[in-house]
């Protein structure tokens, strides 16, 4: 086999093609839910664990300041894509009640994606990224050591007052359900992207 011809026929994308020839819909359907999926991937298992690994705490919390809300806007975007296309793709108006998405799996796992993505975006990854600067604010106040690959020392310092140790445990928390609406929509992608493969149908 050629080598251009073994490569068009890596990855799911291109093995559909003879299926999605002229339907750009479709193209555009799984072209969204497998971004995002592979943001997800990379973005949660391979770039930041290197990061938090290789970079002193507040540099990595910088770092995330930043991507993160690239992240969240990003895997928003693509899962309101995969949403509309879905929609249009399967003849559901926009008013048409929930129990008309609901009715197939896939749509329940599109909301999903888009409920869990919109949450991130709009709340936890900012106020997230808030509480975590207040409790740099506090480290460096309190003359705390800035190190890599450790959570914030304020948890073990005698320094820490009992407000330093409730705003940790409020990023904590905050930190918790945001990788909880990660890991919703990251499972939701593979769900649905499971199901595309199964069936091919939409």
């Amino acid at each position: 086999v050629p080598w251009h011809e073994a490569f068009r026929r890596v990855g799911l994308f291109w093995e559909l093609q003879p299926k999605t020839r002229g339907k750009p819909h479709v193209k555009l359907n799984i072209a969204s839910i497998s971004t995002s999926f592979g943001t997800h991937i990379w973005v949660g298992g391979i770039a930041g664990l290197t990061m938090f690994k290789t970079l002193k705490r507040r540099t990595f919390g910088k770092v995330q300041s930043k991507l993160f809300p690239k992240y969240a806007t990003l895997n928003t975007s693509c899962s309101l894509v995969a949403l509309i296309t879905y929609l249009h793709l399967n003849g559901i108006s926009p008013t048409s009640s929930l129990s008309a998405l609901c009715n197939k799996w896939e749509g329940v796992i599109l909301l999903t994606a888009v409920a869990s993505n919109v949450a991130n975006c709009l709340y936890f990854v900012p106020a997230t990224t808030k509480l975590m600067f207040q409790i740099h604010t506090r480290e460096n106040q309190l003359k705390l050591e800035d190190e890599v690959g450790v959570t914030s020392p304020i948890k073990r310092s005698d320094k820490a007052t009992d407000d330093d140790k409730h705003l940790l445990k409020m990023f904590n928390i905050n930190h918790g359900v945001s990788m909880l609406m990660a890991m919703a929509s990251v499972g939701a992608c593979g769900a649905y992207l499971y199901f595309v493969g199964k069936s091919l149908k939409f």
